[in-house]
């Protein structure tokens, strides 16, 4: 399938990324040619300014690199940095990379998880696997790790604090190659062990170029967003892409989002943004809970690039955000919904940013039992949004079970071929060779293809198979998140075995306030029938629970296998006859 073609913007200026081979070396570019840019500016809670220019973040840089290096770092150590979205993490990950080590980048502990066991058994399972060289966090950390002995073995503990005795020294970076690993990425997952992707500067710089000339990236733009750090999208997509292209990059606190998402547009408006990156989760959120009075005089006519990824993108939610924000200045085609994966650094399609996003209804017994994506009015369609075309360097082909190429609209588990494809998984060879076949990637993702336009579907390892039929837990939890008194956006539905049957059974983990007997049997009832309504199915299983009780990995997403390892006994019961 052909990449779309790049967007046509104004000039940009000197040029910061196509002659780097590193990251290091882009950041030295962007520092030689405007050594006096505010670079980044950090935003608090207050809403107080930190500006950091480029010039100063390559010195804080060095002072990183310093005092790794007296601490006997050598080059390919994995760093981890345990550091909340600042200019210390900025600081440790650029230094990090200065001499010649490999950062890898993981949550703070999470409010959500009270059990400290939980953050320690993280961190213990990337140790015992990346086995890292040192592990930068600040004291409280620190002393959280330090509960469990033997956790950190040989891995030395580094305050950031400590860098500052080096600030000055101008120690020449480490060199290394284009195919020397740049990040590893820890998927972020809120149980059982996360894998390590491991990335080159090459990789990286490539899928950089890439989001730029698809996005139509100029120094001029301004970025402004709120997603962490540890996440692919947040570091990649939301700092390093606007940071090595020469434009303004705003981060506030990911808590400050949550907290208050109108911050984030009044963000937008204050500075003029011209992109941003969120999960749908982020737009429904804006499009549902916030008042007039919240967003009173916002003005998001500069934006013109809303990045819609990293979960299924909701044509609800690209309806509901277009229609509540276009009185205020939301451009509709402004809404890009996008589609990637960390084995291909970041980002494999995006809507183009001149056109609005497609949806389509499609029939969900021809779905369920064809794999085939037929347009159709009826009312209980299933609605797929059109994730875009391929970024430049990046080819896509939908193949079946037997690895045949399928036709358009035939649904089948999509397979990349990209020039930003990682170089493997962390300690883990044999998934390596399982998920990379002849150069080409297995996604895990079910799509089809439609004149060039990608439309994802679900995820592999999702899909409930009910009687030898597929079945979409996204579309049923839509059902769900429908139902008056369900939480929106806090429904994990998925399949459990029934082994009477010999199949899967429906089962469902729904978040409400409903706190009386009477008011959750309503409620249950209404649940049921809304699934029997749209899916002729019956919901074999299903929990209510008060709010959090849903899991979510640490960068906000819906973990599905989370919350059915944290329900398993209740389920189970609920499932007998």
């Amino acid at each position: 399938m052909d990449p779309m073609p790049k967007q046509v913007g104004s000039s940009r200026g000197p040029d910061l990324l196509d002659e780097a081979e590193t990251l290091i070396g882009a950041l030295r570019r962007l520092v030689d040619l405007r050594p006096d840019a505010e670079a980044v500016v950090l935003l608090d809670r207050s809403g107080s300014e930190q500006i950091v220019e480029a010039e100063p973040l390559w010195a804080a840089a060095s002072a990183f690199g310093a005092t790794l290096l007296d601490e006997g770092l050598k080059p390919g150590d994995v760093v981890v940095l345990v550091l909340p979205t600042s200019r210390d993490l900025i600081s440790a990950y650029f230094g990090t990379l200065m001499a010649g080590g490999v950062p890898a980048l993981l949550s703070t502990p999470s409010r959500r998880v009270s059990d400290p066991s939980v953050f320690r058994g993280r961190v213990g399972h990337v140790v015992s696997t990346a086995r890292p060289h040192s592990l930068i966090c600040k004291s409280p950390v620190a002393e959280l790790l330090r509960e469990e002995a033997g956790l950190l073995g040989r891995t030395r503990l580094i305050d950031p604090s400590t860098a500052g005795s080096k600030r000055g020294e101008s120690a020449a970076p480490v060199p290394c190659s284009p195919d020397a690993i740049a990040t590893i990425q820890f998927s972020s997952g809120t149980t059982g062990s996360p894998k390590g992707v491991l990335v080159s500067h090459g990789a990286v710089l490539n899928n950089l170029r890439s989001m730029r000339d698809a996005f139509g990236v100029v120094p001029g733009d301004v970025a402004v967003n709120w997603i962490p750090l540890f996440h692919d999208m947040g570091l990649f997509g939301a700092f390093l892409l606007p940071l090595l292209c020469g434009c303004k990059t705003v981060i506030m606190p990911t808590e400050d989002f949550m907290r208050s998402p109108s911050l984030w547009l009044r963000c937008i408006d204050r500075y003029r943004g011209t992109f941003s990156w969120a999960p749908n989760m982020a737009y429904t959120l804006c499009a549902s809970r916030l008042s007039d009075e919240e967003i009173e005089g916002v003005d998001l006519s500069s934006w013109r690039l809303a990045l819609n990824g990293s979960e299924p993108v909701l044509a609800s939610t690209v309806r509901a955000f277009t229609d509540r924000f276009e009185p205020y200045g939301f451009d509709p085609r402004a809404m890009s919904p996008a589609w990637g994966l960390a084995e291909v650094t970041v980002l494999a399609s995006v809507h183009p940013p001149t056109e609005e996003p497609i949806c389509e209804l499609i029939d969900r017994t021809a779905l369920a039992r064809e794999d085939v994506a037929r347009i159709t009015a009826d009312d209980e369609a299933v609605s797929c949004v059109s994730v875009g075309r391929c970024i430049p360097g990046v080819e896509l082909e939908v193949r079946n079970e037997a690895g045949e190429v399928l036709a358009d609209r035939h649904v089948g588990e999509i397979w990349l071929r990209s020039n930003a494809l990682f170089q493997c998984y962390q300690g883990d060879p044999q998934r390596t060779s399982g998920a990379v076949v002849d150069g080409w990637l297995r996604t895990g993702d079910r799509g089809y293809v439609v004149a060039g336009y990608v439309f994802f579907v679900s995820r592999l390892k999702d899909v409930i198979v009910i009687g030898g039929e597929k079945y979409l837990p996204d579309d049923i939890e839509a059902v769900i998140n429908r139902v008056e008194g369900v939480r929106q956006g806090c429904v994990a539905v998925f399949g459990v075995a029934d082994e009477k049957r010999g199949t899967e059974k429906l089962a469902a983990v729904v978040e409400t306030r409903a706190s009386r007997p009477d008011e959750q049997e309503d409620l249950r009832a209404a649940i049921r029938k809304a699934v029997t309504r749209a899916t002729g199915l019956g919901l074999g299983v299903l929990v209510l629970t008060p709010p959090n009780g849903v899991e979510k990995t640490t960068s906000g997403k819906l973990s599905r296998s989370g919350t059915r390892s944290r329900y398993r006994s209740e389920l189970e019961a609920e499932g007998q006859p």
